[in-house]
């Protein structure tokens, strides 16, 4: 490099600018993605993105479209062991999440529920 250059003969770089995309084009590439048969390296490739990129908006695509609310099996007495128990007692349950801790106060006499319930959760 020739530090002796005067500054106006050195030009500077352009900068890169990000290239955004819309909505509509990510839901084509995705679709493209999701028939049987094609690979998310070919998609990308074919329509010159990165396939890094794409497996991105699959991941952000997949979690946007999960439910906030989890259905789960709701605690009920199996018929043999129904009044065996006092109806009042319960455990508590502590299962971390990535937000803090759910917390759960389990009928003592449906514990066997709570391992399907518990699969459930941890999914």
């Amino acid at each position: 490099m020739d530090y002796d250059a005067p500054l106006s003969d050195v030009t500077p770089t352009p900068k890169k600018r990000r290239r955004r995309y819309s909505a509509a084009f990510k839901a084509q590439i995705l679709a493209e993605c999701d028939h049987p048969g094609a690979s998310v390296a070919g998609v990308a490739i074919r329509h010159s993105l990165n396939p890094n990129m794409v497996q991105k908006w699959r991941l952000v695509q997949r979690r946007d479209s999960q439910d906030d609310f989890l259905r789960l099996p709701a605690p009920s007495p199996p018929a043999s062991q129904a009044g065996t128990l006092d109806d009042s007692a319960t455990i508590r349950l502590e299962v971390p999440t990535s937000s803090g801790r759910l917390i759960v106060h389990w009928p003592l006499n449906a514990i066997e529920r709570s391992v399907d319930w518990l699969r459930a959760v941890t999914r």
